[in-house]
């Protein structure tokens, strides 16, 4: 998987996927970024480089706690648009507490995604199992529900 992929790019490359895919996909708001997907709120998040981690390959992402309110899910990219976690932001409301806060903006939790054995990192090292979120959009029995 390409390490360089620039967040913006691979964004797009998700959603032009999700399209292609027969998915219904408009674009709510920039800032945080949702969208609506078969008529559910989703908020896309994405990085442009992994780093390796001693757990495995592993990318830093965050989510505003508002946001946990305003969508159903949170889909966070792995390092290329085929491949991604759909969280509901029930799982995410529910280890928030957990997640390390963000130092120079209030209301955000911040946490690691361990792609190789995919789990979320919290503080202390927690890890937290999140394999049966995972999709991809390259097997249609990985293609995700809204």
């Amino acid at each position: 998987m390409a390490q360089n992929t620039n967040a913006g790019t691979k964004l797009v490359g998700f959603v032009t996927k999700v399209v292609s895919l027969g998915y219904g996909v408009r674009e709510i708001s920039k800032k945080p970024q949702i969208y609506s997907i078969n008529d559910e709120l989703v908020n896309i998040r994405s990085r442009s480089k992994h780093r390796n981690a001693a757990y495995g390959r592993s990318l830093w992402y965050d989510i505003p706690f508002s946001v946990l309110h305003e969508v159903n899910w949170a889909i966070y990219l792995m390092t290329e648009p085929d491949y991604f976690v759909q969280l509901p932001t029930s799982f995410l409301d529910s280890i928030k507490d957990r997640m390390y806060l963000a130092e120079n903006r209030a209301g955000v939790g911040v946490f690691d995604i361990d792609w190789d054995n995919l789990k979320i990192v919290l503080r202390q090292g927690e890890l937290v199992s999140i394999g049966q979120y995972y999709h991809n959009l390259v097997e249609r029995e990985c293609y995700p529900k809204f």
